[in-house]
């Protein structure tokens, strides 16, 4: 199921009634288009509560080519994925894990599908443009399949993503733990040792200007800046780095999936005091409505852009 804008896919069943379904896990997810063009998201949303698959798409090139992008990588990766659990043979909704399926490899093929889809629609749409400036479509993904373990209790989380779409993970009694590195400036001022890891975190985080000197204000600025996306591959861009992993997960386990709509204008700290204490239901409606409070104050971290959360807790 592709949405692309709700608050939770239970269906609007009430937590009670869900705990009676036993459904292992809840989803909720929120998103909301850019102030500046309400009428246009370039965000989409992948939610497939039954099949355990949810993901967010973060368009990239303006007008309608950002959304574009988003729409179509999620359509097909939902497809693909029904495809892959129609082929494994499931005697379950989720994906059932055994020595022959690698979840990691799974997710491969589902980028590579919506990489190869997005990209040929990008040389079509340029044909019919025929515009020297043309902008391709292209869109940041993370990406999250829940399934099954074969021979014991529990689930396994796999994830993958490209540009700077993240997926968080809160583990009760433990901090929140960004699962997933972004392909963005930061990394390349890692990469070049213009500054550390450590760095790059502390600047990531700022809330005021007077915590940076003015190099890491300049590194601050520039934070929006992306390495990698699907779509069209150009002289820079000449391949495509799909990040994958997998852990898992236990009962009470919160995983969060969001647009940088959402942590450029929140600090983990803030993103992990809502996840800790929102509702399973409404947690995510309430991550976009602070990032978009957010965006609207004077502040360091303001900024206004299409915000999505999905928001997965793992209730037994």
């Amino acid at each position: 199921m592709h949405i692309q804008q709700g608050e939770t896919s239970s269906r609007r069943l009430s937590s009670r009634q869900q705990s009676s379904n036993m459904f292992p896990f809840t989803f909720a997810y929120r998103t909301i288009a850019h102030e500046g063009h309400p009428e246009r998201n370039e965000d989409a949303l992948l939610v497939d509560r039954r099949r355990g698959l949810a993901g967010v798409f973060d368009g990239v090139g303006g007008s309608s080519a950002g959304a574009v992008a988003s729409q179509l990588g999620a359509r097909i990766m939902r497809q693909t994925w029904r495809r892959v659990l129609s082929q494994a043979e499931n005697k379950s909704d989720l994906l059932i894990l055994n020595g022959e399926l690698d979840i990691e490899s799974l997710l491969q093929q589902l980028f590579e599908q919506a990489q190869t889809a997005i990209s040929n629609e990008g040389e079509r749409r340029a044909k019919e443009a025929a515009q020297a400036n043309y902008s391709y479509p292209s869109t940041t993904t993370v990406v999250a399949a829940l399934c099954k373990k074969p021979d014991e209790k529990g689930y396994v989380l796999g994830y993958a993503h490209v540009g700077d779409s993240r997926a968080y993970l809160l583990r009760q009694g433990a901090s929140l733990q960004r699962l997933t590195v972004d392909d963005g400036y930061f990394l390349l001022k890692v990469q070049d040792e213009t500054i550390s890891e450590e760095d790059a975190l502390r600047i990531d985080q700022a809330t005021d200007a007077d915590q940076l000197s003015d190099a890491e204000l300049e590194i601050f600025e520039k934070r929006n800046g992306i390495t990698q996306s699907l779509g069209h591959f150009t002289a820079k861009k000449t391949s495509l780095t799909i990040h994958t992993a997998q852990t898992s997960i236990f009962p009470g386990d919160r995983i969060l999936l969001c647009s940088d709509g959402i942590h450029d204008n929140l600090t983990d700290a803030e993103i992990e005091a809502i996840l800790r204490c929102g509702a399973r239901t409404t947690v995510a409606r309430r991550i976009v409505q602070q990032a978009l409070d957010r965006s609207r104050e004077e502040c360091l971290r303001a900024k206004q852009d299409d915000m999505s959360a999905i928001v997965i807790t793992c209730n037994k």
